[in-house]
């Protein structure tokens, strides 16, 4: 093989290379950051209750922000409706409460902030009051679910599955601390190949 030859498949290669590559910086994205602010519990909030109230005098509802940050500054995101289930403790067996929000498209680098407010139910409220009466802080847990779709210049890409896990420290102030979240993103573990988003 002559070397004009070897010269030329070492170009095809570079070339293809470099075009790889361009794909898959156009392609590639970068997920929404989720996270549960101003989280207010009434009922845990030992300033506005005392010793005498009963589960017939005690504010159930529970009081959040939802927060989305689309950090992509070439990239808009489209989510479907965007469902937030709260759990006490560790049990997600049974939810205390359920919330929605209505479908959206956010553009790019934007922010949104989502207040809402629920009314629990099957919440332990004995548990809870314990746990914050001895100083230690009730934990709560967000699951944020939805199926988004990115703008990739002119078209948008197929449906991902979006879960994010929210855990919430609540004080006895009934009102949450630092926040861990714990990231689950369905269908996008095999990002090189970025011609399935055309799909």
């Amino acid at each position: 093989m002559s070397d004009s030859c070897v010269w030329g498949y070492v170009k095809l290669i570079v070339s293809l290379g470099i075009v790889a590559l361009v794909l898959w910086l156009s392609f590639r994205t970068t997920k929404p950051k989720c996270s549960i602010n101003d989280f207010y519990v009434p009922g845990l909030d030992k300033s506005v209750n005392n010793n005498n109230n009963n589960a017939t005098r005690r504010n159930n509802n529970l009081s959040f922000q939802l927060n989305l940050k689309n950090e992509m500054k070439d990239k808009a995101v489209r989510y479907d409706d965007i469902t937030l289930k709260f759990y006490y403790g560790t049990n997600t067996s049974y939810p205390i409460g359920n919330f929605t929000v209505d479908g959206f498209k956010q553009g790019k680098d934007k922010e949104l902030f989502k207040s809402g407010m629920i009314e629990t139910h099957n919440m332990p409220w004995d548990a809870a009051l314990k746990a914050v009466t001895n100083g230690s802080k009730a934990i709560f847990r967000v699951d944020v679910s939805s199926r988004i779709r990115y703008k990739i210049t002119f078209w948008y890409t197929k449906r991902h599955n979006y879960f994010v896990e929210n855990k919430v420290e609540v004080d006895d102030k009934g009102r949450s601390g630092a926040q861990q979240l714990s990231y689950s993103f369905g269908g996008f573990g095999l990002t090189l190949f970025v011609l399935s988003f055309l799909l």
